[in-house]
């Protein structure tokens, strides 16, 4: 198959996919975006074929696969005019800020038969990799409850760019559920699907966006009674991330900053360890993703995160802004 690839959005996350996929050896690109210096800089840099439109590029560039990687608002609407022509779609996360028009994605694209993945780049991060696989292994037997944390500071994010006017910022579609909710998925892929007991949230008045939610608390309760604690947060200058559950045999922690993931016995004495490869970097999980992405594409296999499965993790974030009571708006 001819990969003649179109990527929608040339801020942070677009730029990464692009540099990327050459990097993967793909020389057929081009990108979209409505910024003239996003553009001008992606085609200077790049190489790749400019197009200000995003449907022009669709009508002129023809591509086979699509990645939608701009604003949050624009994500289903892109995938969709995307899968129309006939292009495999891949959508940066989160999904979508609402569930409108997402039934009608999951039809054209299993209609014509074209892959549609969601970004889920943590999946491919050695550690939660790890995590999962302990405990598909049963490690530490039944799980009983676990904490999945992530914070960081969303004015260090993308230094080149006034956080306040960037989509982070919209209410209507920014915000750290949606925007960290990379956690919320996590949880779902590691213990399975939830409902929201309770949810409650911050506003980001401390970095000056009283509008939005800067930090949030979420309670599952995950089929067959097992709870979680998802903690969200963009407020923190502090970067943490880490996953911490218990279970009748043990305990699994994963820690980003330390790279490490670690099992204790029932005593608290660590009885495996697992780091991260000595010469892994961070850029290494997105191309892993998209070398599966494409690989999902060859082999007409089903993508590690499906639009159901993303589609679940959003309903729990819109669930989670809409009942949350918001404190210190």
């Amino acid at each position: 198959m001819k990969r003649r690839i179109l990527v929608s959005g040339a801020g942070s996350i677009g730029m990464r996919h692009l540099r990327n996929l050459r990097v993967l050896g793909i020389n057929d690109l081009a990108v979209s975006d409505p910024d003239a210096d996003h553009l001008k800089n992606a085609a200077d840099e790049l190489q790749v074929e400019p197009f200000a439109d995003f449907t022009e590029a669709l009508t002129r560039y023809k591509p086979s696969i699509v990645l939608a990687c701009g604003p949050t608002i624009t994500h289903v609407p892109q995938a969709l005019e995307a899968a129309k022509t006939g292009a495999h779609v891949f959508i940066e996360k989160p999904l979508s800020h609402t569930p409108e028009r997402i039934d009608e994605l999951q039809e054209e694209t299993a209609k014509r038969n074209r892959a549609c993945m969601v970004g889920c780049n943590m999946r491919f991060h050695p550690g939660p990799a790890m995590v999962k696989k302990l405990l598909d292994e049963g490690r530490i037997g039944k799980i009983l409850e676990a904490e999945v944390y992530t914070g960081s500071y969303l004015p260090n994010w993308r230094p080149q760019q006034d956080y306040k006017k960037s989509y982070s910022a919209d209410p209507a579609q920014g915000g750290a559920v949606l925007d960290c909710i990379h956690e919320i998925d996590l949880a779902l892929w590691y213990f399975g699907p939830a409902k929201i007991a309770q949810a409650t949230t911050q506003s980001a008045a401390t970095i000056g966006l009283p509008e939005i939610d800067g930090t949030a608390d979420i309670n599952l309760v995950h089929e067959g009674g097992m709870k979680s604690h998802v903690h969200l947060s963009f407020t923190e200058p502090e970067y943490r991330r880490f996953c911490a559950i218990t279970g009748t045999k043990g305990s699994i922690r994963w820690d980003f900053t330390e790279k490490i993931v670690e099992v204790k016995n029932r005593d608290g004495k660590i009885v495996d360890s697992f780091a991260e490869p000595e010469n892994w970097e961070p850029n290494d999980m997105y191309i892993d993703e998209m070398k599966h992405f494409l690989e999902c594409i060859e082999t007409q296999q089903a993508p590690r995160r499906n639009l159901a499965e993303a589609n679940a993790a959003l309903q729990i974030a819109l669930q989670a802004r809409n009942t949350a009571k918001m404190s210190d708006k």
